[in-house]
């Protein structure tokens, strides 16, 4: 839809410039009609200022002037084309996590009290009174009681005692008790009555689930935590733009927060359904940020950079979308330009692909296609201005075949008649 806004825009400003130029060409015709009888004799040998025939249009110097006609080659050069964006900072969902209790018991203190605050892994987050706990720290004991006692008795016995001893170690590892904790209780023989809870992921805590006197049971959440130091831009790429992009190519990314400071991330995503409502697809892009200042749901701007390789080009101003066609005139000699249809690829730094319809090397008109355009509708300025008033300044040059006897009134008329 902005794309035929935009097209409607061009022709509108397109015949609004026509209209002042044809306007400007038409005075220089009249004025070169109303001179005097021995210059309009002297018109006879030359052709008027604007001529059409068919999809050929031949302009004088003075109208080339007034129509402030622009020319430029066709070329092979390679194009990088640039896709800016908007998107909005979001959570990586690789990184969110929750610390989980594995044993019942009662909340007496937490160590992490506050939602944004960061946690690392294997840090101290809470004190649980556990009565599960403490069974297994006296079982622990007991098995170690039992191999010290009866290490000279039989060898089977020694065997299901150290089976034993190393099945209670491994319950008090599953209730996730550290190795330094349960070293101390080897060596104190005491047991306690609070459990260091310790965080098995590390993150910034997004909510905090519990408080202190909660009584918790194995699988209750306790924290959500993210991982920041990436983060997830999801950046909206309008269809047009879609077939360009690729996973694995690299984003420029600037926030307003940080003025003149750039970040990169990389294609990860593509999202395989198109949102009817804004025809946008949602890409992912992954950003590193171990600085933390990508925000979750900051807005920023996104430059994606496309290389599409060596092409035939011609400036964007040479083609004349008509809707159906794309035209583009391309000049026969310094005076005389021809209409013709090309086939585009992409856009790109003010240049477009030429797929079909044109050769390196030749000349496209880019300034003044409207009003060329509209003379291949309209026809010569000084073929109607002839009809009208019999002007000679329209009239092909006579020769002596049309006899030196006549009028330059008669030849003048006689002629428009045989250009029809």
């Amino acid at each position: 839809m902005i794309g035929k806004f935009r097209s409607k825009k061009k022709i509108i400003m397109g015949v609004t410039a026509g209209m002042l130029v044809v306007g400007g060409v038409g005075y220089y015709y009249t004025a070169q009609h109303n001179q005097p009888a021995a210059a309009g004799h002297a018109g006879h040998q030359m052709s008027g200022p604007v001529m059409a025939m068919g999809d050929t249009v031949t302009l004088d110097a003075k109208a080339r002037q007034l129509a402030g006609l622009q020319t430029a080659q066709a070329v092979t050069k390679p194009l990088n084309k640039e896709i800016k964006t908007t998107g909005k900072i979001a959570m990586n969902e690789d990184g969110k996590t929750y610390i989980t209790s594995r044993v019942e018991g009662r909340v007496d203190e937490l160590y992490v009290t506050a939602e944004g605050e960061t946690i690392a892994p294997g840090q101290a987050i809470a004190a649980v009174y556990s009565p599960t706990y403490i069974a297994a720290q006296e079982e622990y004991l007991l098995t170690l009681e039992n191999v010290q006692k009866l290490q000279n008795a039989g060898k089977d016995v020694v065997q299901i005692n150290n089976r034993l001893r190393e099945a209670a170690r491994r319950k008090l590892q599953l209730l996730n008790v550290a190795n330094e904790d349960i070293a101390h209780l080897e060596h104190t023989r005491q047991t306690k009555d609070h459990m260091t809870i310790y965080a098995q992921f590390g993150g910034t805590v997004l909510e905090k689930q519990l408080l202190p006197g909660a009584y918790i049971m194995p699988g209750d959440k306790l924290y959500s935590l993210s991982d920041l130091s990436t983060v997830w831009l999801y950046a909206d790429i309008y269809e047009k733009d879609i077939a360009s992009i690729t996973p694995g190519q690299q984003v420029v990314v600037t926030s307003g927060a940080y003025p003149g400071e750039t970040f990169t991330g990389q294609v990860t995503f593509i999202n395989p359904v198109l949102d009817d409502a804004t025809r946008t697809v949602k890409v992912r892009i992954a950003m590193a940020n171990p600085s933390g200042k990508l925000k979750p749901n900051m807005f920023v701007n996104a430059t994606l950079q496309i290389p599409l390789g060596d092409s035939l080009v011609i400036p964007e101003s040479a083609i004349l979308d008509t809707g159906s066609r794309k035209i583009v005139f391309v000049a026969q000699s310094e005076d005389t330009f021809v209409k013709r249809d090309v086939v585009t690829g992409q856009s790109a730094d003010g240049y477009v692909q030429i797929l079909s319809g044109l050769q390196p090397g030749e000349t496209v008109v880019t300034a003044a296609t409207f009003l060329i355009d509209s003379q291949t509708k309209l026809g010569s300025f000084g073929s109607h201005a002839s009809h009208g008033g019999g002007g000679a300044a329209s009239a092909p040059a006579v020769t002596g075949d049309q006899g030196s006897g006549e009028s330059p009134a008669a030849g003048g008329e006689h002629s428009g008649h045989s250009g029809h």
